[in-house]
């Protein structure tokens, strides 16, 4: 969306506003329900059968800026933010009433004097009530406008007058702010804390506890190729990131990272939290191009976001893949329709919201082992139409902004009308035995915990990539003294091979020689493709992390592996051709 900067298409959709003006054509699936002829910002609108649309105001038209974040507080009412100005705050007529416009309330945060023209508090782009507070991710570079760096402020009405008198800032976040700054926030599914996402331009604050190992390096053994218009290329690992929060704000945990640009975040109904991470569209066409993609975030995550051609291929074991590939595009909010008065099949959905092509994607989740296949459908499309945020209100209709970057802002409303139940039906979610196992590992990333070996390492070699990912993890939240000997003494090639992982992240230079002669043991013929790129990803993390090899062992590298290039497919040649290069293998 446009937090991601994506000039071309913001070109289109502006120049489409131009160009086509207060005439649409309606696209309609269901055309009799979507509008009626004279209102064009519905007209425009193309839905799934039995969905109808309203549009419920336009903070463009009353001056009120371009609202880029939503929340709903503890009396149903909405609040929003203007991505450079104010809160508002709406009592939403409700479902039926016709073309009943919303009560707009401005909230002059703190307090004002009389005649003072300044925000109190803005510049949001990320909302959350909860906790009695309504919590305000600020994205903004100190102006005489607004005076609140960027950051998270937590506002509470202490006075009982119904406004927010009381702010505190709660952490101050570095880096670059703009567009890949700090973002959305979503209350735990216990309900018990809050999870917040941040974009690759802002710094991994000082964590109270990390469930990804917090020694990250970028990790790449070519040179890097850094984007020539300047973007991002300085910005190193770990790229965007995700943690959670107590309501007081003063334990943070670092669940996982790896993003370009994740703007939002959503849990399933088995507490599973999913993200929509933007691509580099500059990139696209380049070899290390990575499409927009929903990702299941577990803990410890890591997606291999870094600057350039940096960034990380999906099948490396020391990273996790996406569910689901999208294309182009510039992701904005992500939610869950559990809440949602719709049909069953779409309780059970994502809604991923594009901005630059104005689409709100269905992704219908289906459990695989420890993680989930999915796929897409468009359920909203319009032109144009940038999505910015959403939620399912109260009365389990979908509501919906756009605008962003000052272009025009509106605010709709999505019901079912159709023939479909919408009750819900009741049943329990579906838990697979490898996501039973992935979870009890999960438990032995939160520190050293004497029974973590005995309960990983046999799963460093489980059939499931996402179990083996938390098996490792696991191991390497450990003490290296306690396993790194086991390492040296196992003899199932792949608990080798992701175990050398692990101490190649973890261990110490000094193991390098006495490591390369534990892999080079493998017998690589007898390997599984799959197997056979993570032992290549062990060696290109030994020459990162330990040091290049010399000599012997040197010498060993490369008549393991060169026998073997050129490979059958394009991935075990960019595999083996990392290390042969960086070791000046004959012929390379």
């Amino acid at each position: 969306m446009f937090f991601t900067y994506k000039p071309a298409k913001l070109l289109l959709a502006v120049s489409a506003i131009v160009l086509i003006g207060a005439s649409w054509v309606n696209m309609g699936g269901g055309a009799s329900e979507t509008a009626k002829a004279d209102n064009p910002k519905v007209d425009k609108l193309k839905l799934q059968p039995g969905f109808k649309a309203e549009h419920l105001y336009s903070p463009s038209d009353n001056k009120q800026g371009s609202w880029v974040a939503m929340t709903f507080d503890n009396k149903g009412r909405m609040i929003t933010s203007d991505q450079y100005g104010f809160l508002y705050r709406l009592e939403i007529p409700p479902v039926g009433s016709g073309n009943q416009q919303p009560k707009v309330e401005k909230l002059q945060v703190g307090i004002v004097q009389p005649g003072d023209t300044t925000v109190g508090m803005g510049y949001a782009q990320g909302l959350l009530y909860a906790f009695n507070s309504l919590y305000v991710m600020v994205n903004n570079r100190v102006n005489k406008n607004f005076n609140k760096p960027t950051g998270l402020y937590r506002l509470q009405d202490t006075n009982g007058d119904d406004q927010f008198e009381t702010i505190t800032l709660l952490k101050e976040l570095k880096g670059q702010e703009g567009e890949h700054g700090p973002h959305s926030m979503k209350l735990s599914p216990d309900g018990k804390s809050i999870y917040l996402v941040a974009g690759n331009h802002v710094d991994v604050p000082q964590m109270d506890a990390y469930r990804l190992p917090s020694n990250w390096k970028e990790d790449n053994l070519f040179p890097q190729i850094k984007d020539p218009r300047g973007h991002a290329n300085d910005r190193m690992a770990p790229g965007g990131w995700v943690a959670n929060i107590d309501p007081e704000g003063k334990r943070w945990e670092l669940i996982g990272a790896g993003f370009r640009n994740t703007f939002d975040i959503a849990f399933n109904e088995a507490g599973d939290m999913f993200g929509y991470d933007s691509d580099m569209e500059w990139d696209f066409g380049l070899p290390w191009y990575r499409p927009t993609r929903i990702c299941h975030i577990t803990s410890g995550a890591e997606f291999g976001w870094r600057t350039g051609n940096g960034k990380w291929l999906p099948g490396n074991p020391d990273n996790l893949p996406p569910v689901l590939n999208i294309g182009q595009g510039s992701p904005t909010n992500l939610m869950y329709g559990d809440k949602a008065r719709f049909p069953e099949r779409y309780r059970q959905s994502l809604f991923a919201f594009d901005w630059s092509f104005g689409i709100i994607y269905s992704i219908h989740l289906k459990p695989k082992g420890a993680t989930y296949e999915a796929e897409r459908e468009e359920f909203i499309s319009g032109s144009p139409l940038p999505l910015t945020d959403g939620m399912f209100g109260p009365d389990g209709a979908m509501y919906f902004l756009t605008g962003g970057r000052r272009l025009e802002s509106d605010l709709y409303r999505i019901t079912y009308t159709g023939t479909e139940s919408v009750t819900p039906v009741a049943k329990a979610p579906v838990i697979t035995k490898e996501h039973q196992l992935r979870t009890q590992l999960e438990q032995y990333h939160l520190g050293a915990n004497p029974a973590a070996i005995a309960a990983a390492w046999p799963n460093l070699n489980h059939p499931d990539r996402f179990v083996r990912y938390a098996a490792r993890i696991a191991v390497e939240h450990q003490p290296v003294a306690q396993w790194q000997d086991r390492v040296f003494a196992e003899t199932d090639p792949q608990r080798l091979t992701q175990a050398a992982v692990a101490l190649a992240r973890q261990g110490n230079p000094a193991q390098k020689s006495q490591l390369i002669n534990a892999l080079v043991k493998i017998k690589y013929d007898q390997l599984p493709e799959s197997q056979q790129f993570d032992l290549c990803r062990a060696f290109e993390l030994i020459c990162l992390r330990m040091g290049m090899p010399e000599g012997a062992d040197k010498e060993k590298v490369i008549a393991y592996l060169n026998p073997h290039y050129p490979a059958k497919t394009a991935l075990m040649n960019r595999g083996l051709s990392r290390v042969l290069i960086s070791l000046d293998a004959p012929g390379w």
